[in-house]
């Protein structure tokens, strides 16, 4: 398989995003306070349960960045018809999942047009996660078939 220069600038590209990631977390009170509009209370005014939430929604952030990272270096260092990639796949779709309903609770808190918007892109986006490792696995069980055969 020819290695492409594009599947290795976004390894690179997705491994700064995780360690800026990782590096952000000791920051996140003094960012969520730089960045919030004036009538949104600082980060530390907030209840437990809003802070929980943000935080496991950081860390799911991360989460779904580090599986990203390990799907493009397997297809990048061995191809995309390894055992792992579904369940790599499957693991994203359940972190987007699972987003999903700690924005969905939240907005039944906190409703805004917006929660709902991002409640349907990361529903859809564990949909489309779990129909692509349902394709990829059944696309490996036919290349193992094809391999036997000859």
């Amino acid at each position: 398989m020819q290695k492409s220069r594009i599947a290795k600038l976004i390894i690179i590209l997705l491994n700064l995003i995780l360690i800026g990631g990782l590096i952000l977390i000791l920051f996140i009170p003094a960012l969520y306070d730089a960045f919030a509009f004036q009538n949104v209370s600082s980060f530390r005014e907030h209840t437990f349960l809003y802070k929980l939430a943000f935080f496991l929604c950081y860390f799911l952030f991360l989460g779904i960045i580090f599986f990203l990272i390990k799907i493009f270096n397997l297809i990048y260092k061995e191809g995309p018809f390894k055992k792992e990639l579904p369940l790599y796949l499957k693991e994203i779709s359940i972190l987007f999942m699972i987003l999903t309903g700690i924005i969905f609770f939240k907005t039944l808190f906190i409703p805004s047009a917006l929660s709902i918007a991002i409640i349907v892109i990361t529903f859809i986006a564990s949909l489309s996660f779990y129909v692509l490792s349902q394709v990829f696995k059944t696309a490996i069980s036919y290349k193992h078939e094809i391999d036997f055969t000859i």
